[in-house]
């Protein structure tokens, strides 16, 4: 079950605006805690972690540039269960409109960017889609607790797992998403983001229009036409969020009880742990961080980089039982739907879970849920 969100209201620019998750007065959680980080912190650590963790909650308001358009006036509007920092639901899916590439492929329009805009500032009109958008794919808000333990995984061992021609025939083929600087791309379901650093740069200008210092980065939008003064966040609060982020642990696992221990051999005998690999470079993540093909035969999808139309991150499923609703569009409820919806590549080991008994279907669902 999702924890509820408690925030309080408040008026702003003739509205109402989410006032945060955060008592300034709140200490840090205990090591072991859901948003607590996942090393001691020393005195200085722990007031520059407290620091990152109010910006990320913070409303950002007209005054402080946000927009003209945006999905969100907070990082936490967007990633809060069960914790800030967390995952988002289905209310907060953002949309990312599609035109044809004229090869069989779809790519973002120039007139609008990736993403569709849900909101915008008082007076400010969202722009209207082009009435070339072929479709539109729903993309959920993942959870961003463990990423800065998963962006410290090495290259080298990504890449070592890459099979993209199958030479195994287990008909899995998985590939790195190598970026034009010749990085490997951990996050987003995409895997077009390296670090927390360019996800920070990237989801202040794309979510909320908040622009950001200029750098050597090529993410992040360093000035808009909405009149405050460029950039509107500094370095050093920039810089603070990533600290934040960098440091989250991944949510607690839960006690091992007999039906789970016995759906963690179930979800390897299955062939889950092919592609969601319980560990890599001592990170327990559950994810081999490649691209996979899992969709039905006919799928269409947007084209971010080397992540052709089909191609989509293997989740990683540490804290996986918060962060409902399931896949890169949200459209599965439970654990059980999203493994049922798993195909191509992994057809097998969703036929493999059809097989199973209810109870053995059940147990391998609850170990899920123990992650």
């Amino acid at each position: 079950m999702r924890r509820p969100v408690l925030v309080l209201l408040a008026a702003v620019a003739g509205g109402l605006a989410l006032a945060g998750m955060v008592d300034p007065s709140d200490g840090i959680p205990p090591f072991g805690e859901a948003g607590a980080p996942h090393r001691p912190l020393s005195p200085a650590e722990a007031d520059r972690f407290l620091r990152g963790r109010l910006l990320f909650d913070r409303d950002f308001l007209v005054g402080d540039g946000v927009g003209p358009v945006m999905n969100g006036d907070s990082c936490r509007a967007c990633h809060r269960d069960p914790v800030v920092g967390g995952a988002g639901g289905i209310d907060v899916q953002v949309q990312r409109p599609m035109i044809g590439d004229g090869q069989g492929g779809f790519v973002s329009p120039p007139e609008t960017g990736e993403l569709a805009q849900t909101h915008s500032r008082p007076g400010v009109a969202r722009e209207e889609m082009p009435a070339t958008i072929a479709f539109v794919e729903e993309r959920n808000s993942p959870t961003i607790l463990g990423l800065g333990l998963v962006q410290g995984i090495r290259d080298e061992t990504i890449l070592a797992r890459e099979d993209p021609d199958d030479d195994d025939e287990d008909g899995i083929a998985g590939i790195a998403h190598v970026l034009t600087d010749g990085s490997v791309g951990k996050l987003g379901w995409k895997a077009t983001i390296p670090d927390l650093r360019a996800f920070v740069r990237d989801a202040m200008g794309n979510e909320m229009g908040i622009t950001v210092p200029i750098s050597n980065s090529t993410f992040g939008i360093t000035s808009d036409s909405d009149g405050a003064p460029d950039p509107e966040i500094s370095q050093a609060d920039v810089d603070d969020v990533v600290f934040f982020l960098e440091l989250l642990d991944f949510a607690p696992r839960r006690a091992p009880t007999t039906q789970s221990l016995e759906g963690e051999a179930l979800f390897t005998t299955t062939g889950c742990a092919q592609c969601h690999a319980p560990a890599m470079d001592g990170v327990e993540l559950y994810s081999d961080l490649l691209l996979h093909d899992i969709q039905p035969e006919g799928f269409v999808g947007v084209t971010q980089g080397m992540a052709t139309s089909g191609l989509y991150r293997t989740a990683p499923l540490r804290g996986v039982r918060d962060t409902a609703p399931y896949f890169h569009d949200g459209r599965s409820e439970t654990l059980d739907d999203a493994i049922r919806r798993h195909d191509g590549e992994a057809a097998a080991a969703r036929a493999a879970y059809d097989t199973l008994t209810q109870p053995q279907q059940e147990a391998l669902v609850a170990f899920l849920h123990s992650l």
